[in-house]
């Protein structure tokens, strides 16, 4: 089993949410669910959830409103939304407050099952990162050293600037999680030289020069086409 044990599935279809939970107990996790957004503040307060299944259409408060409370919590816990198909105003806006991964509706409980079990990975590689003092990210041949500020592959240092290692940390310490161009600018301190969002491109562009092996076929840093970049989780 993962680090991921005890999900909260947010979810008021009732027969979506049992399907969820009948292949999540089957996979070994603990489940609670709740039927609407003011439940499932109530209960995210008062529980210790390792994941969030987040659907956005809910009754009483909506999925935008239970994501940024969870977001505004001291501990980190993941959240997946589950959205509609056809939404991708919603996917943006999710991923922007801080969403960690989606599925849209109807999805198949193999993809949703294979997607809690990559957040598990990932949780479990933060996890891990939490532990050492170090602070050494190491994905294949390349080697982040968050303590000397300074990114090696083959063991060779790739000199970075601090804006452009700035914007590696950030995605490496989060693989396969998706960062618009406007939430790299503002988490990396990347001021807009031609005001939009788009400044980080140029940054990425330099990055990708001295970190792929391929400028044009990247590996570790990834497009998400109308989006942003995210950082690839092959290597977890």
């Amino acid at each position: 089993m993962s680090s991921i044990q005890h999900v909260l599935v947010v979810e008021d279809d009732a027969d979506i949410a049992n399907l969820v939970r009948l292949h999540l107990e089957k996979e070994g996790y603990e489940v609670t669910h709740s039927p609407d957004g003011r439940d499932a503040i109530q209960q995210f307060d008062s529980g210790m959830f390792d994941l969030v299944l987040l659907d956005l259409m809910l009754p009483h408060v909506d999925g935008m409103t239970v994501c940024r409370h969870i977001r505004n919590a001291e501990r980190y816990v993941p959240v997946m939304m589950v959205t509609a198909k056809g939404e991708e105003a919603n996917k943006v806006a999710g991923l922007e407050i801080g969403a960690d991964d989606y599925v849209t509706k109807p999805f198949s409980v193999a993809e949703l099952m294979a997607r809690v079990k990559a957040m598990g990975r990932r949780v479990e590689h933060l996890s891990v990162l939490d532990d050492d003092g170090d602070k050494l990210l190491s994905y294949g041949d390349l080697e982040i050293d968050i303590t000397k500020r300074i990114a090696l592959r083959g063991g060779e240092d790739l000199k970075l600037t601090q804006k452009e290692f700035e914007i590696l940390r950030i995605m490496a310490m989060t693989p396969g999680r998706p960062y618009s161009r406007r939430a790299l600018c503002e988490k990396a301190g990347v001021e807009s030289f031609d005001g939009t969002d788009r400044t980080i491109d140029t940054h990425i562009k330099r990055l990708r020069a001295k970190l792929e092996p391929e400028r044009n076929r990247p590996t570790f840093v990834l497009t998400v086409w109308g989006y942003g970049y995210k950082f690839s989780d092959k290597f977890v």
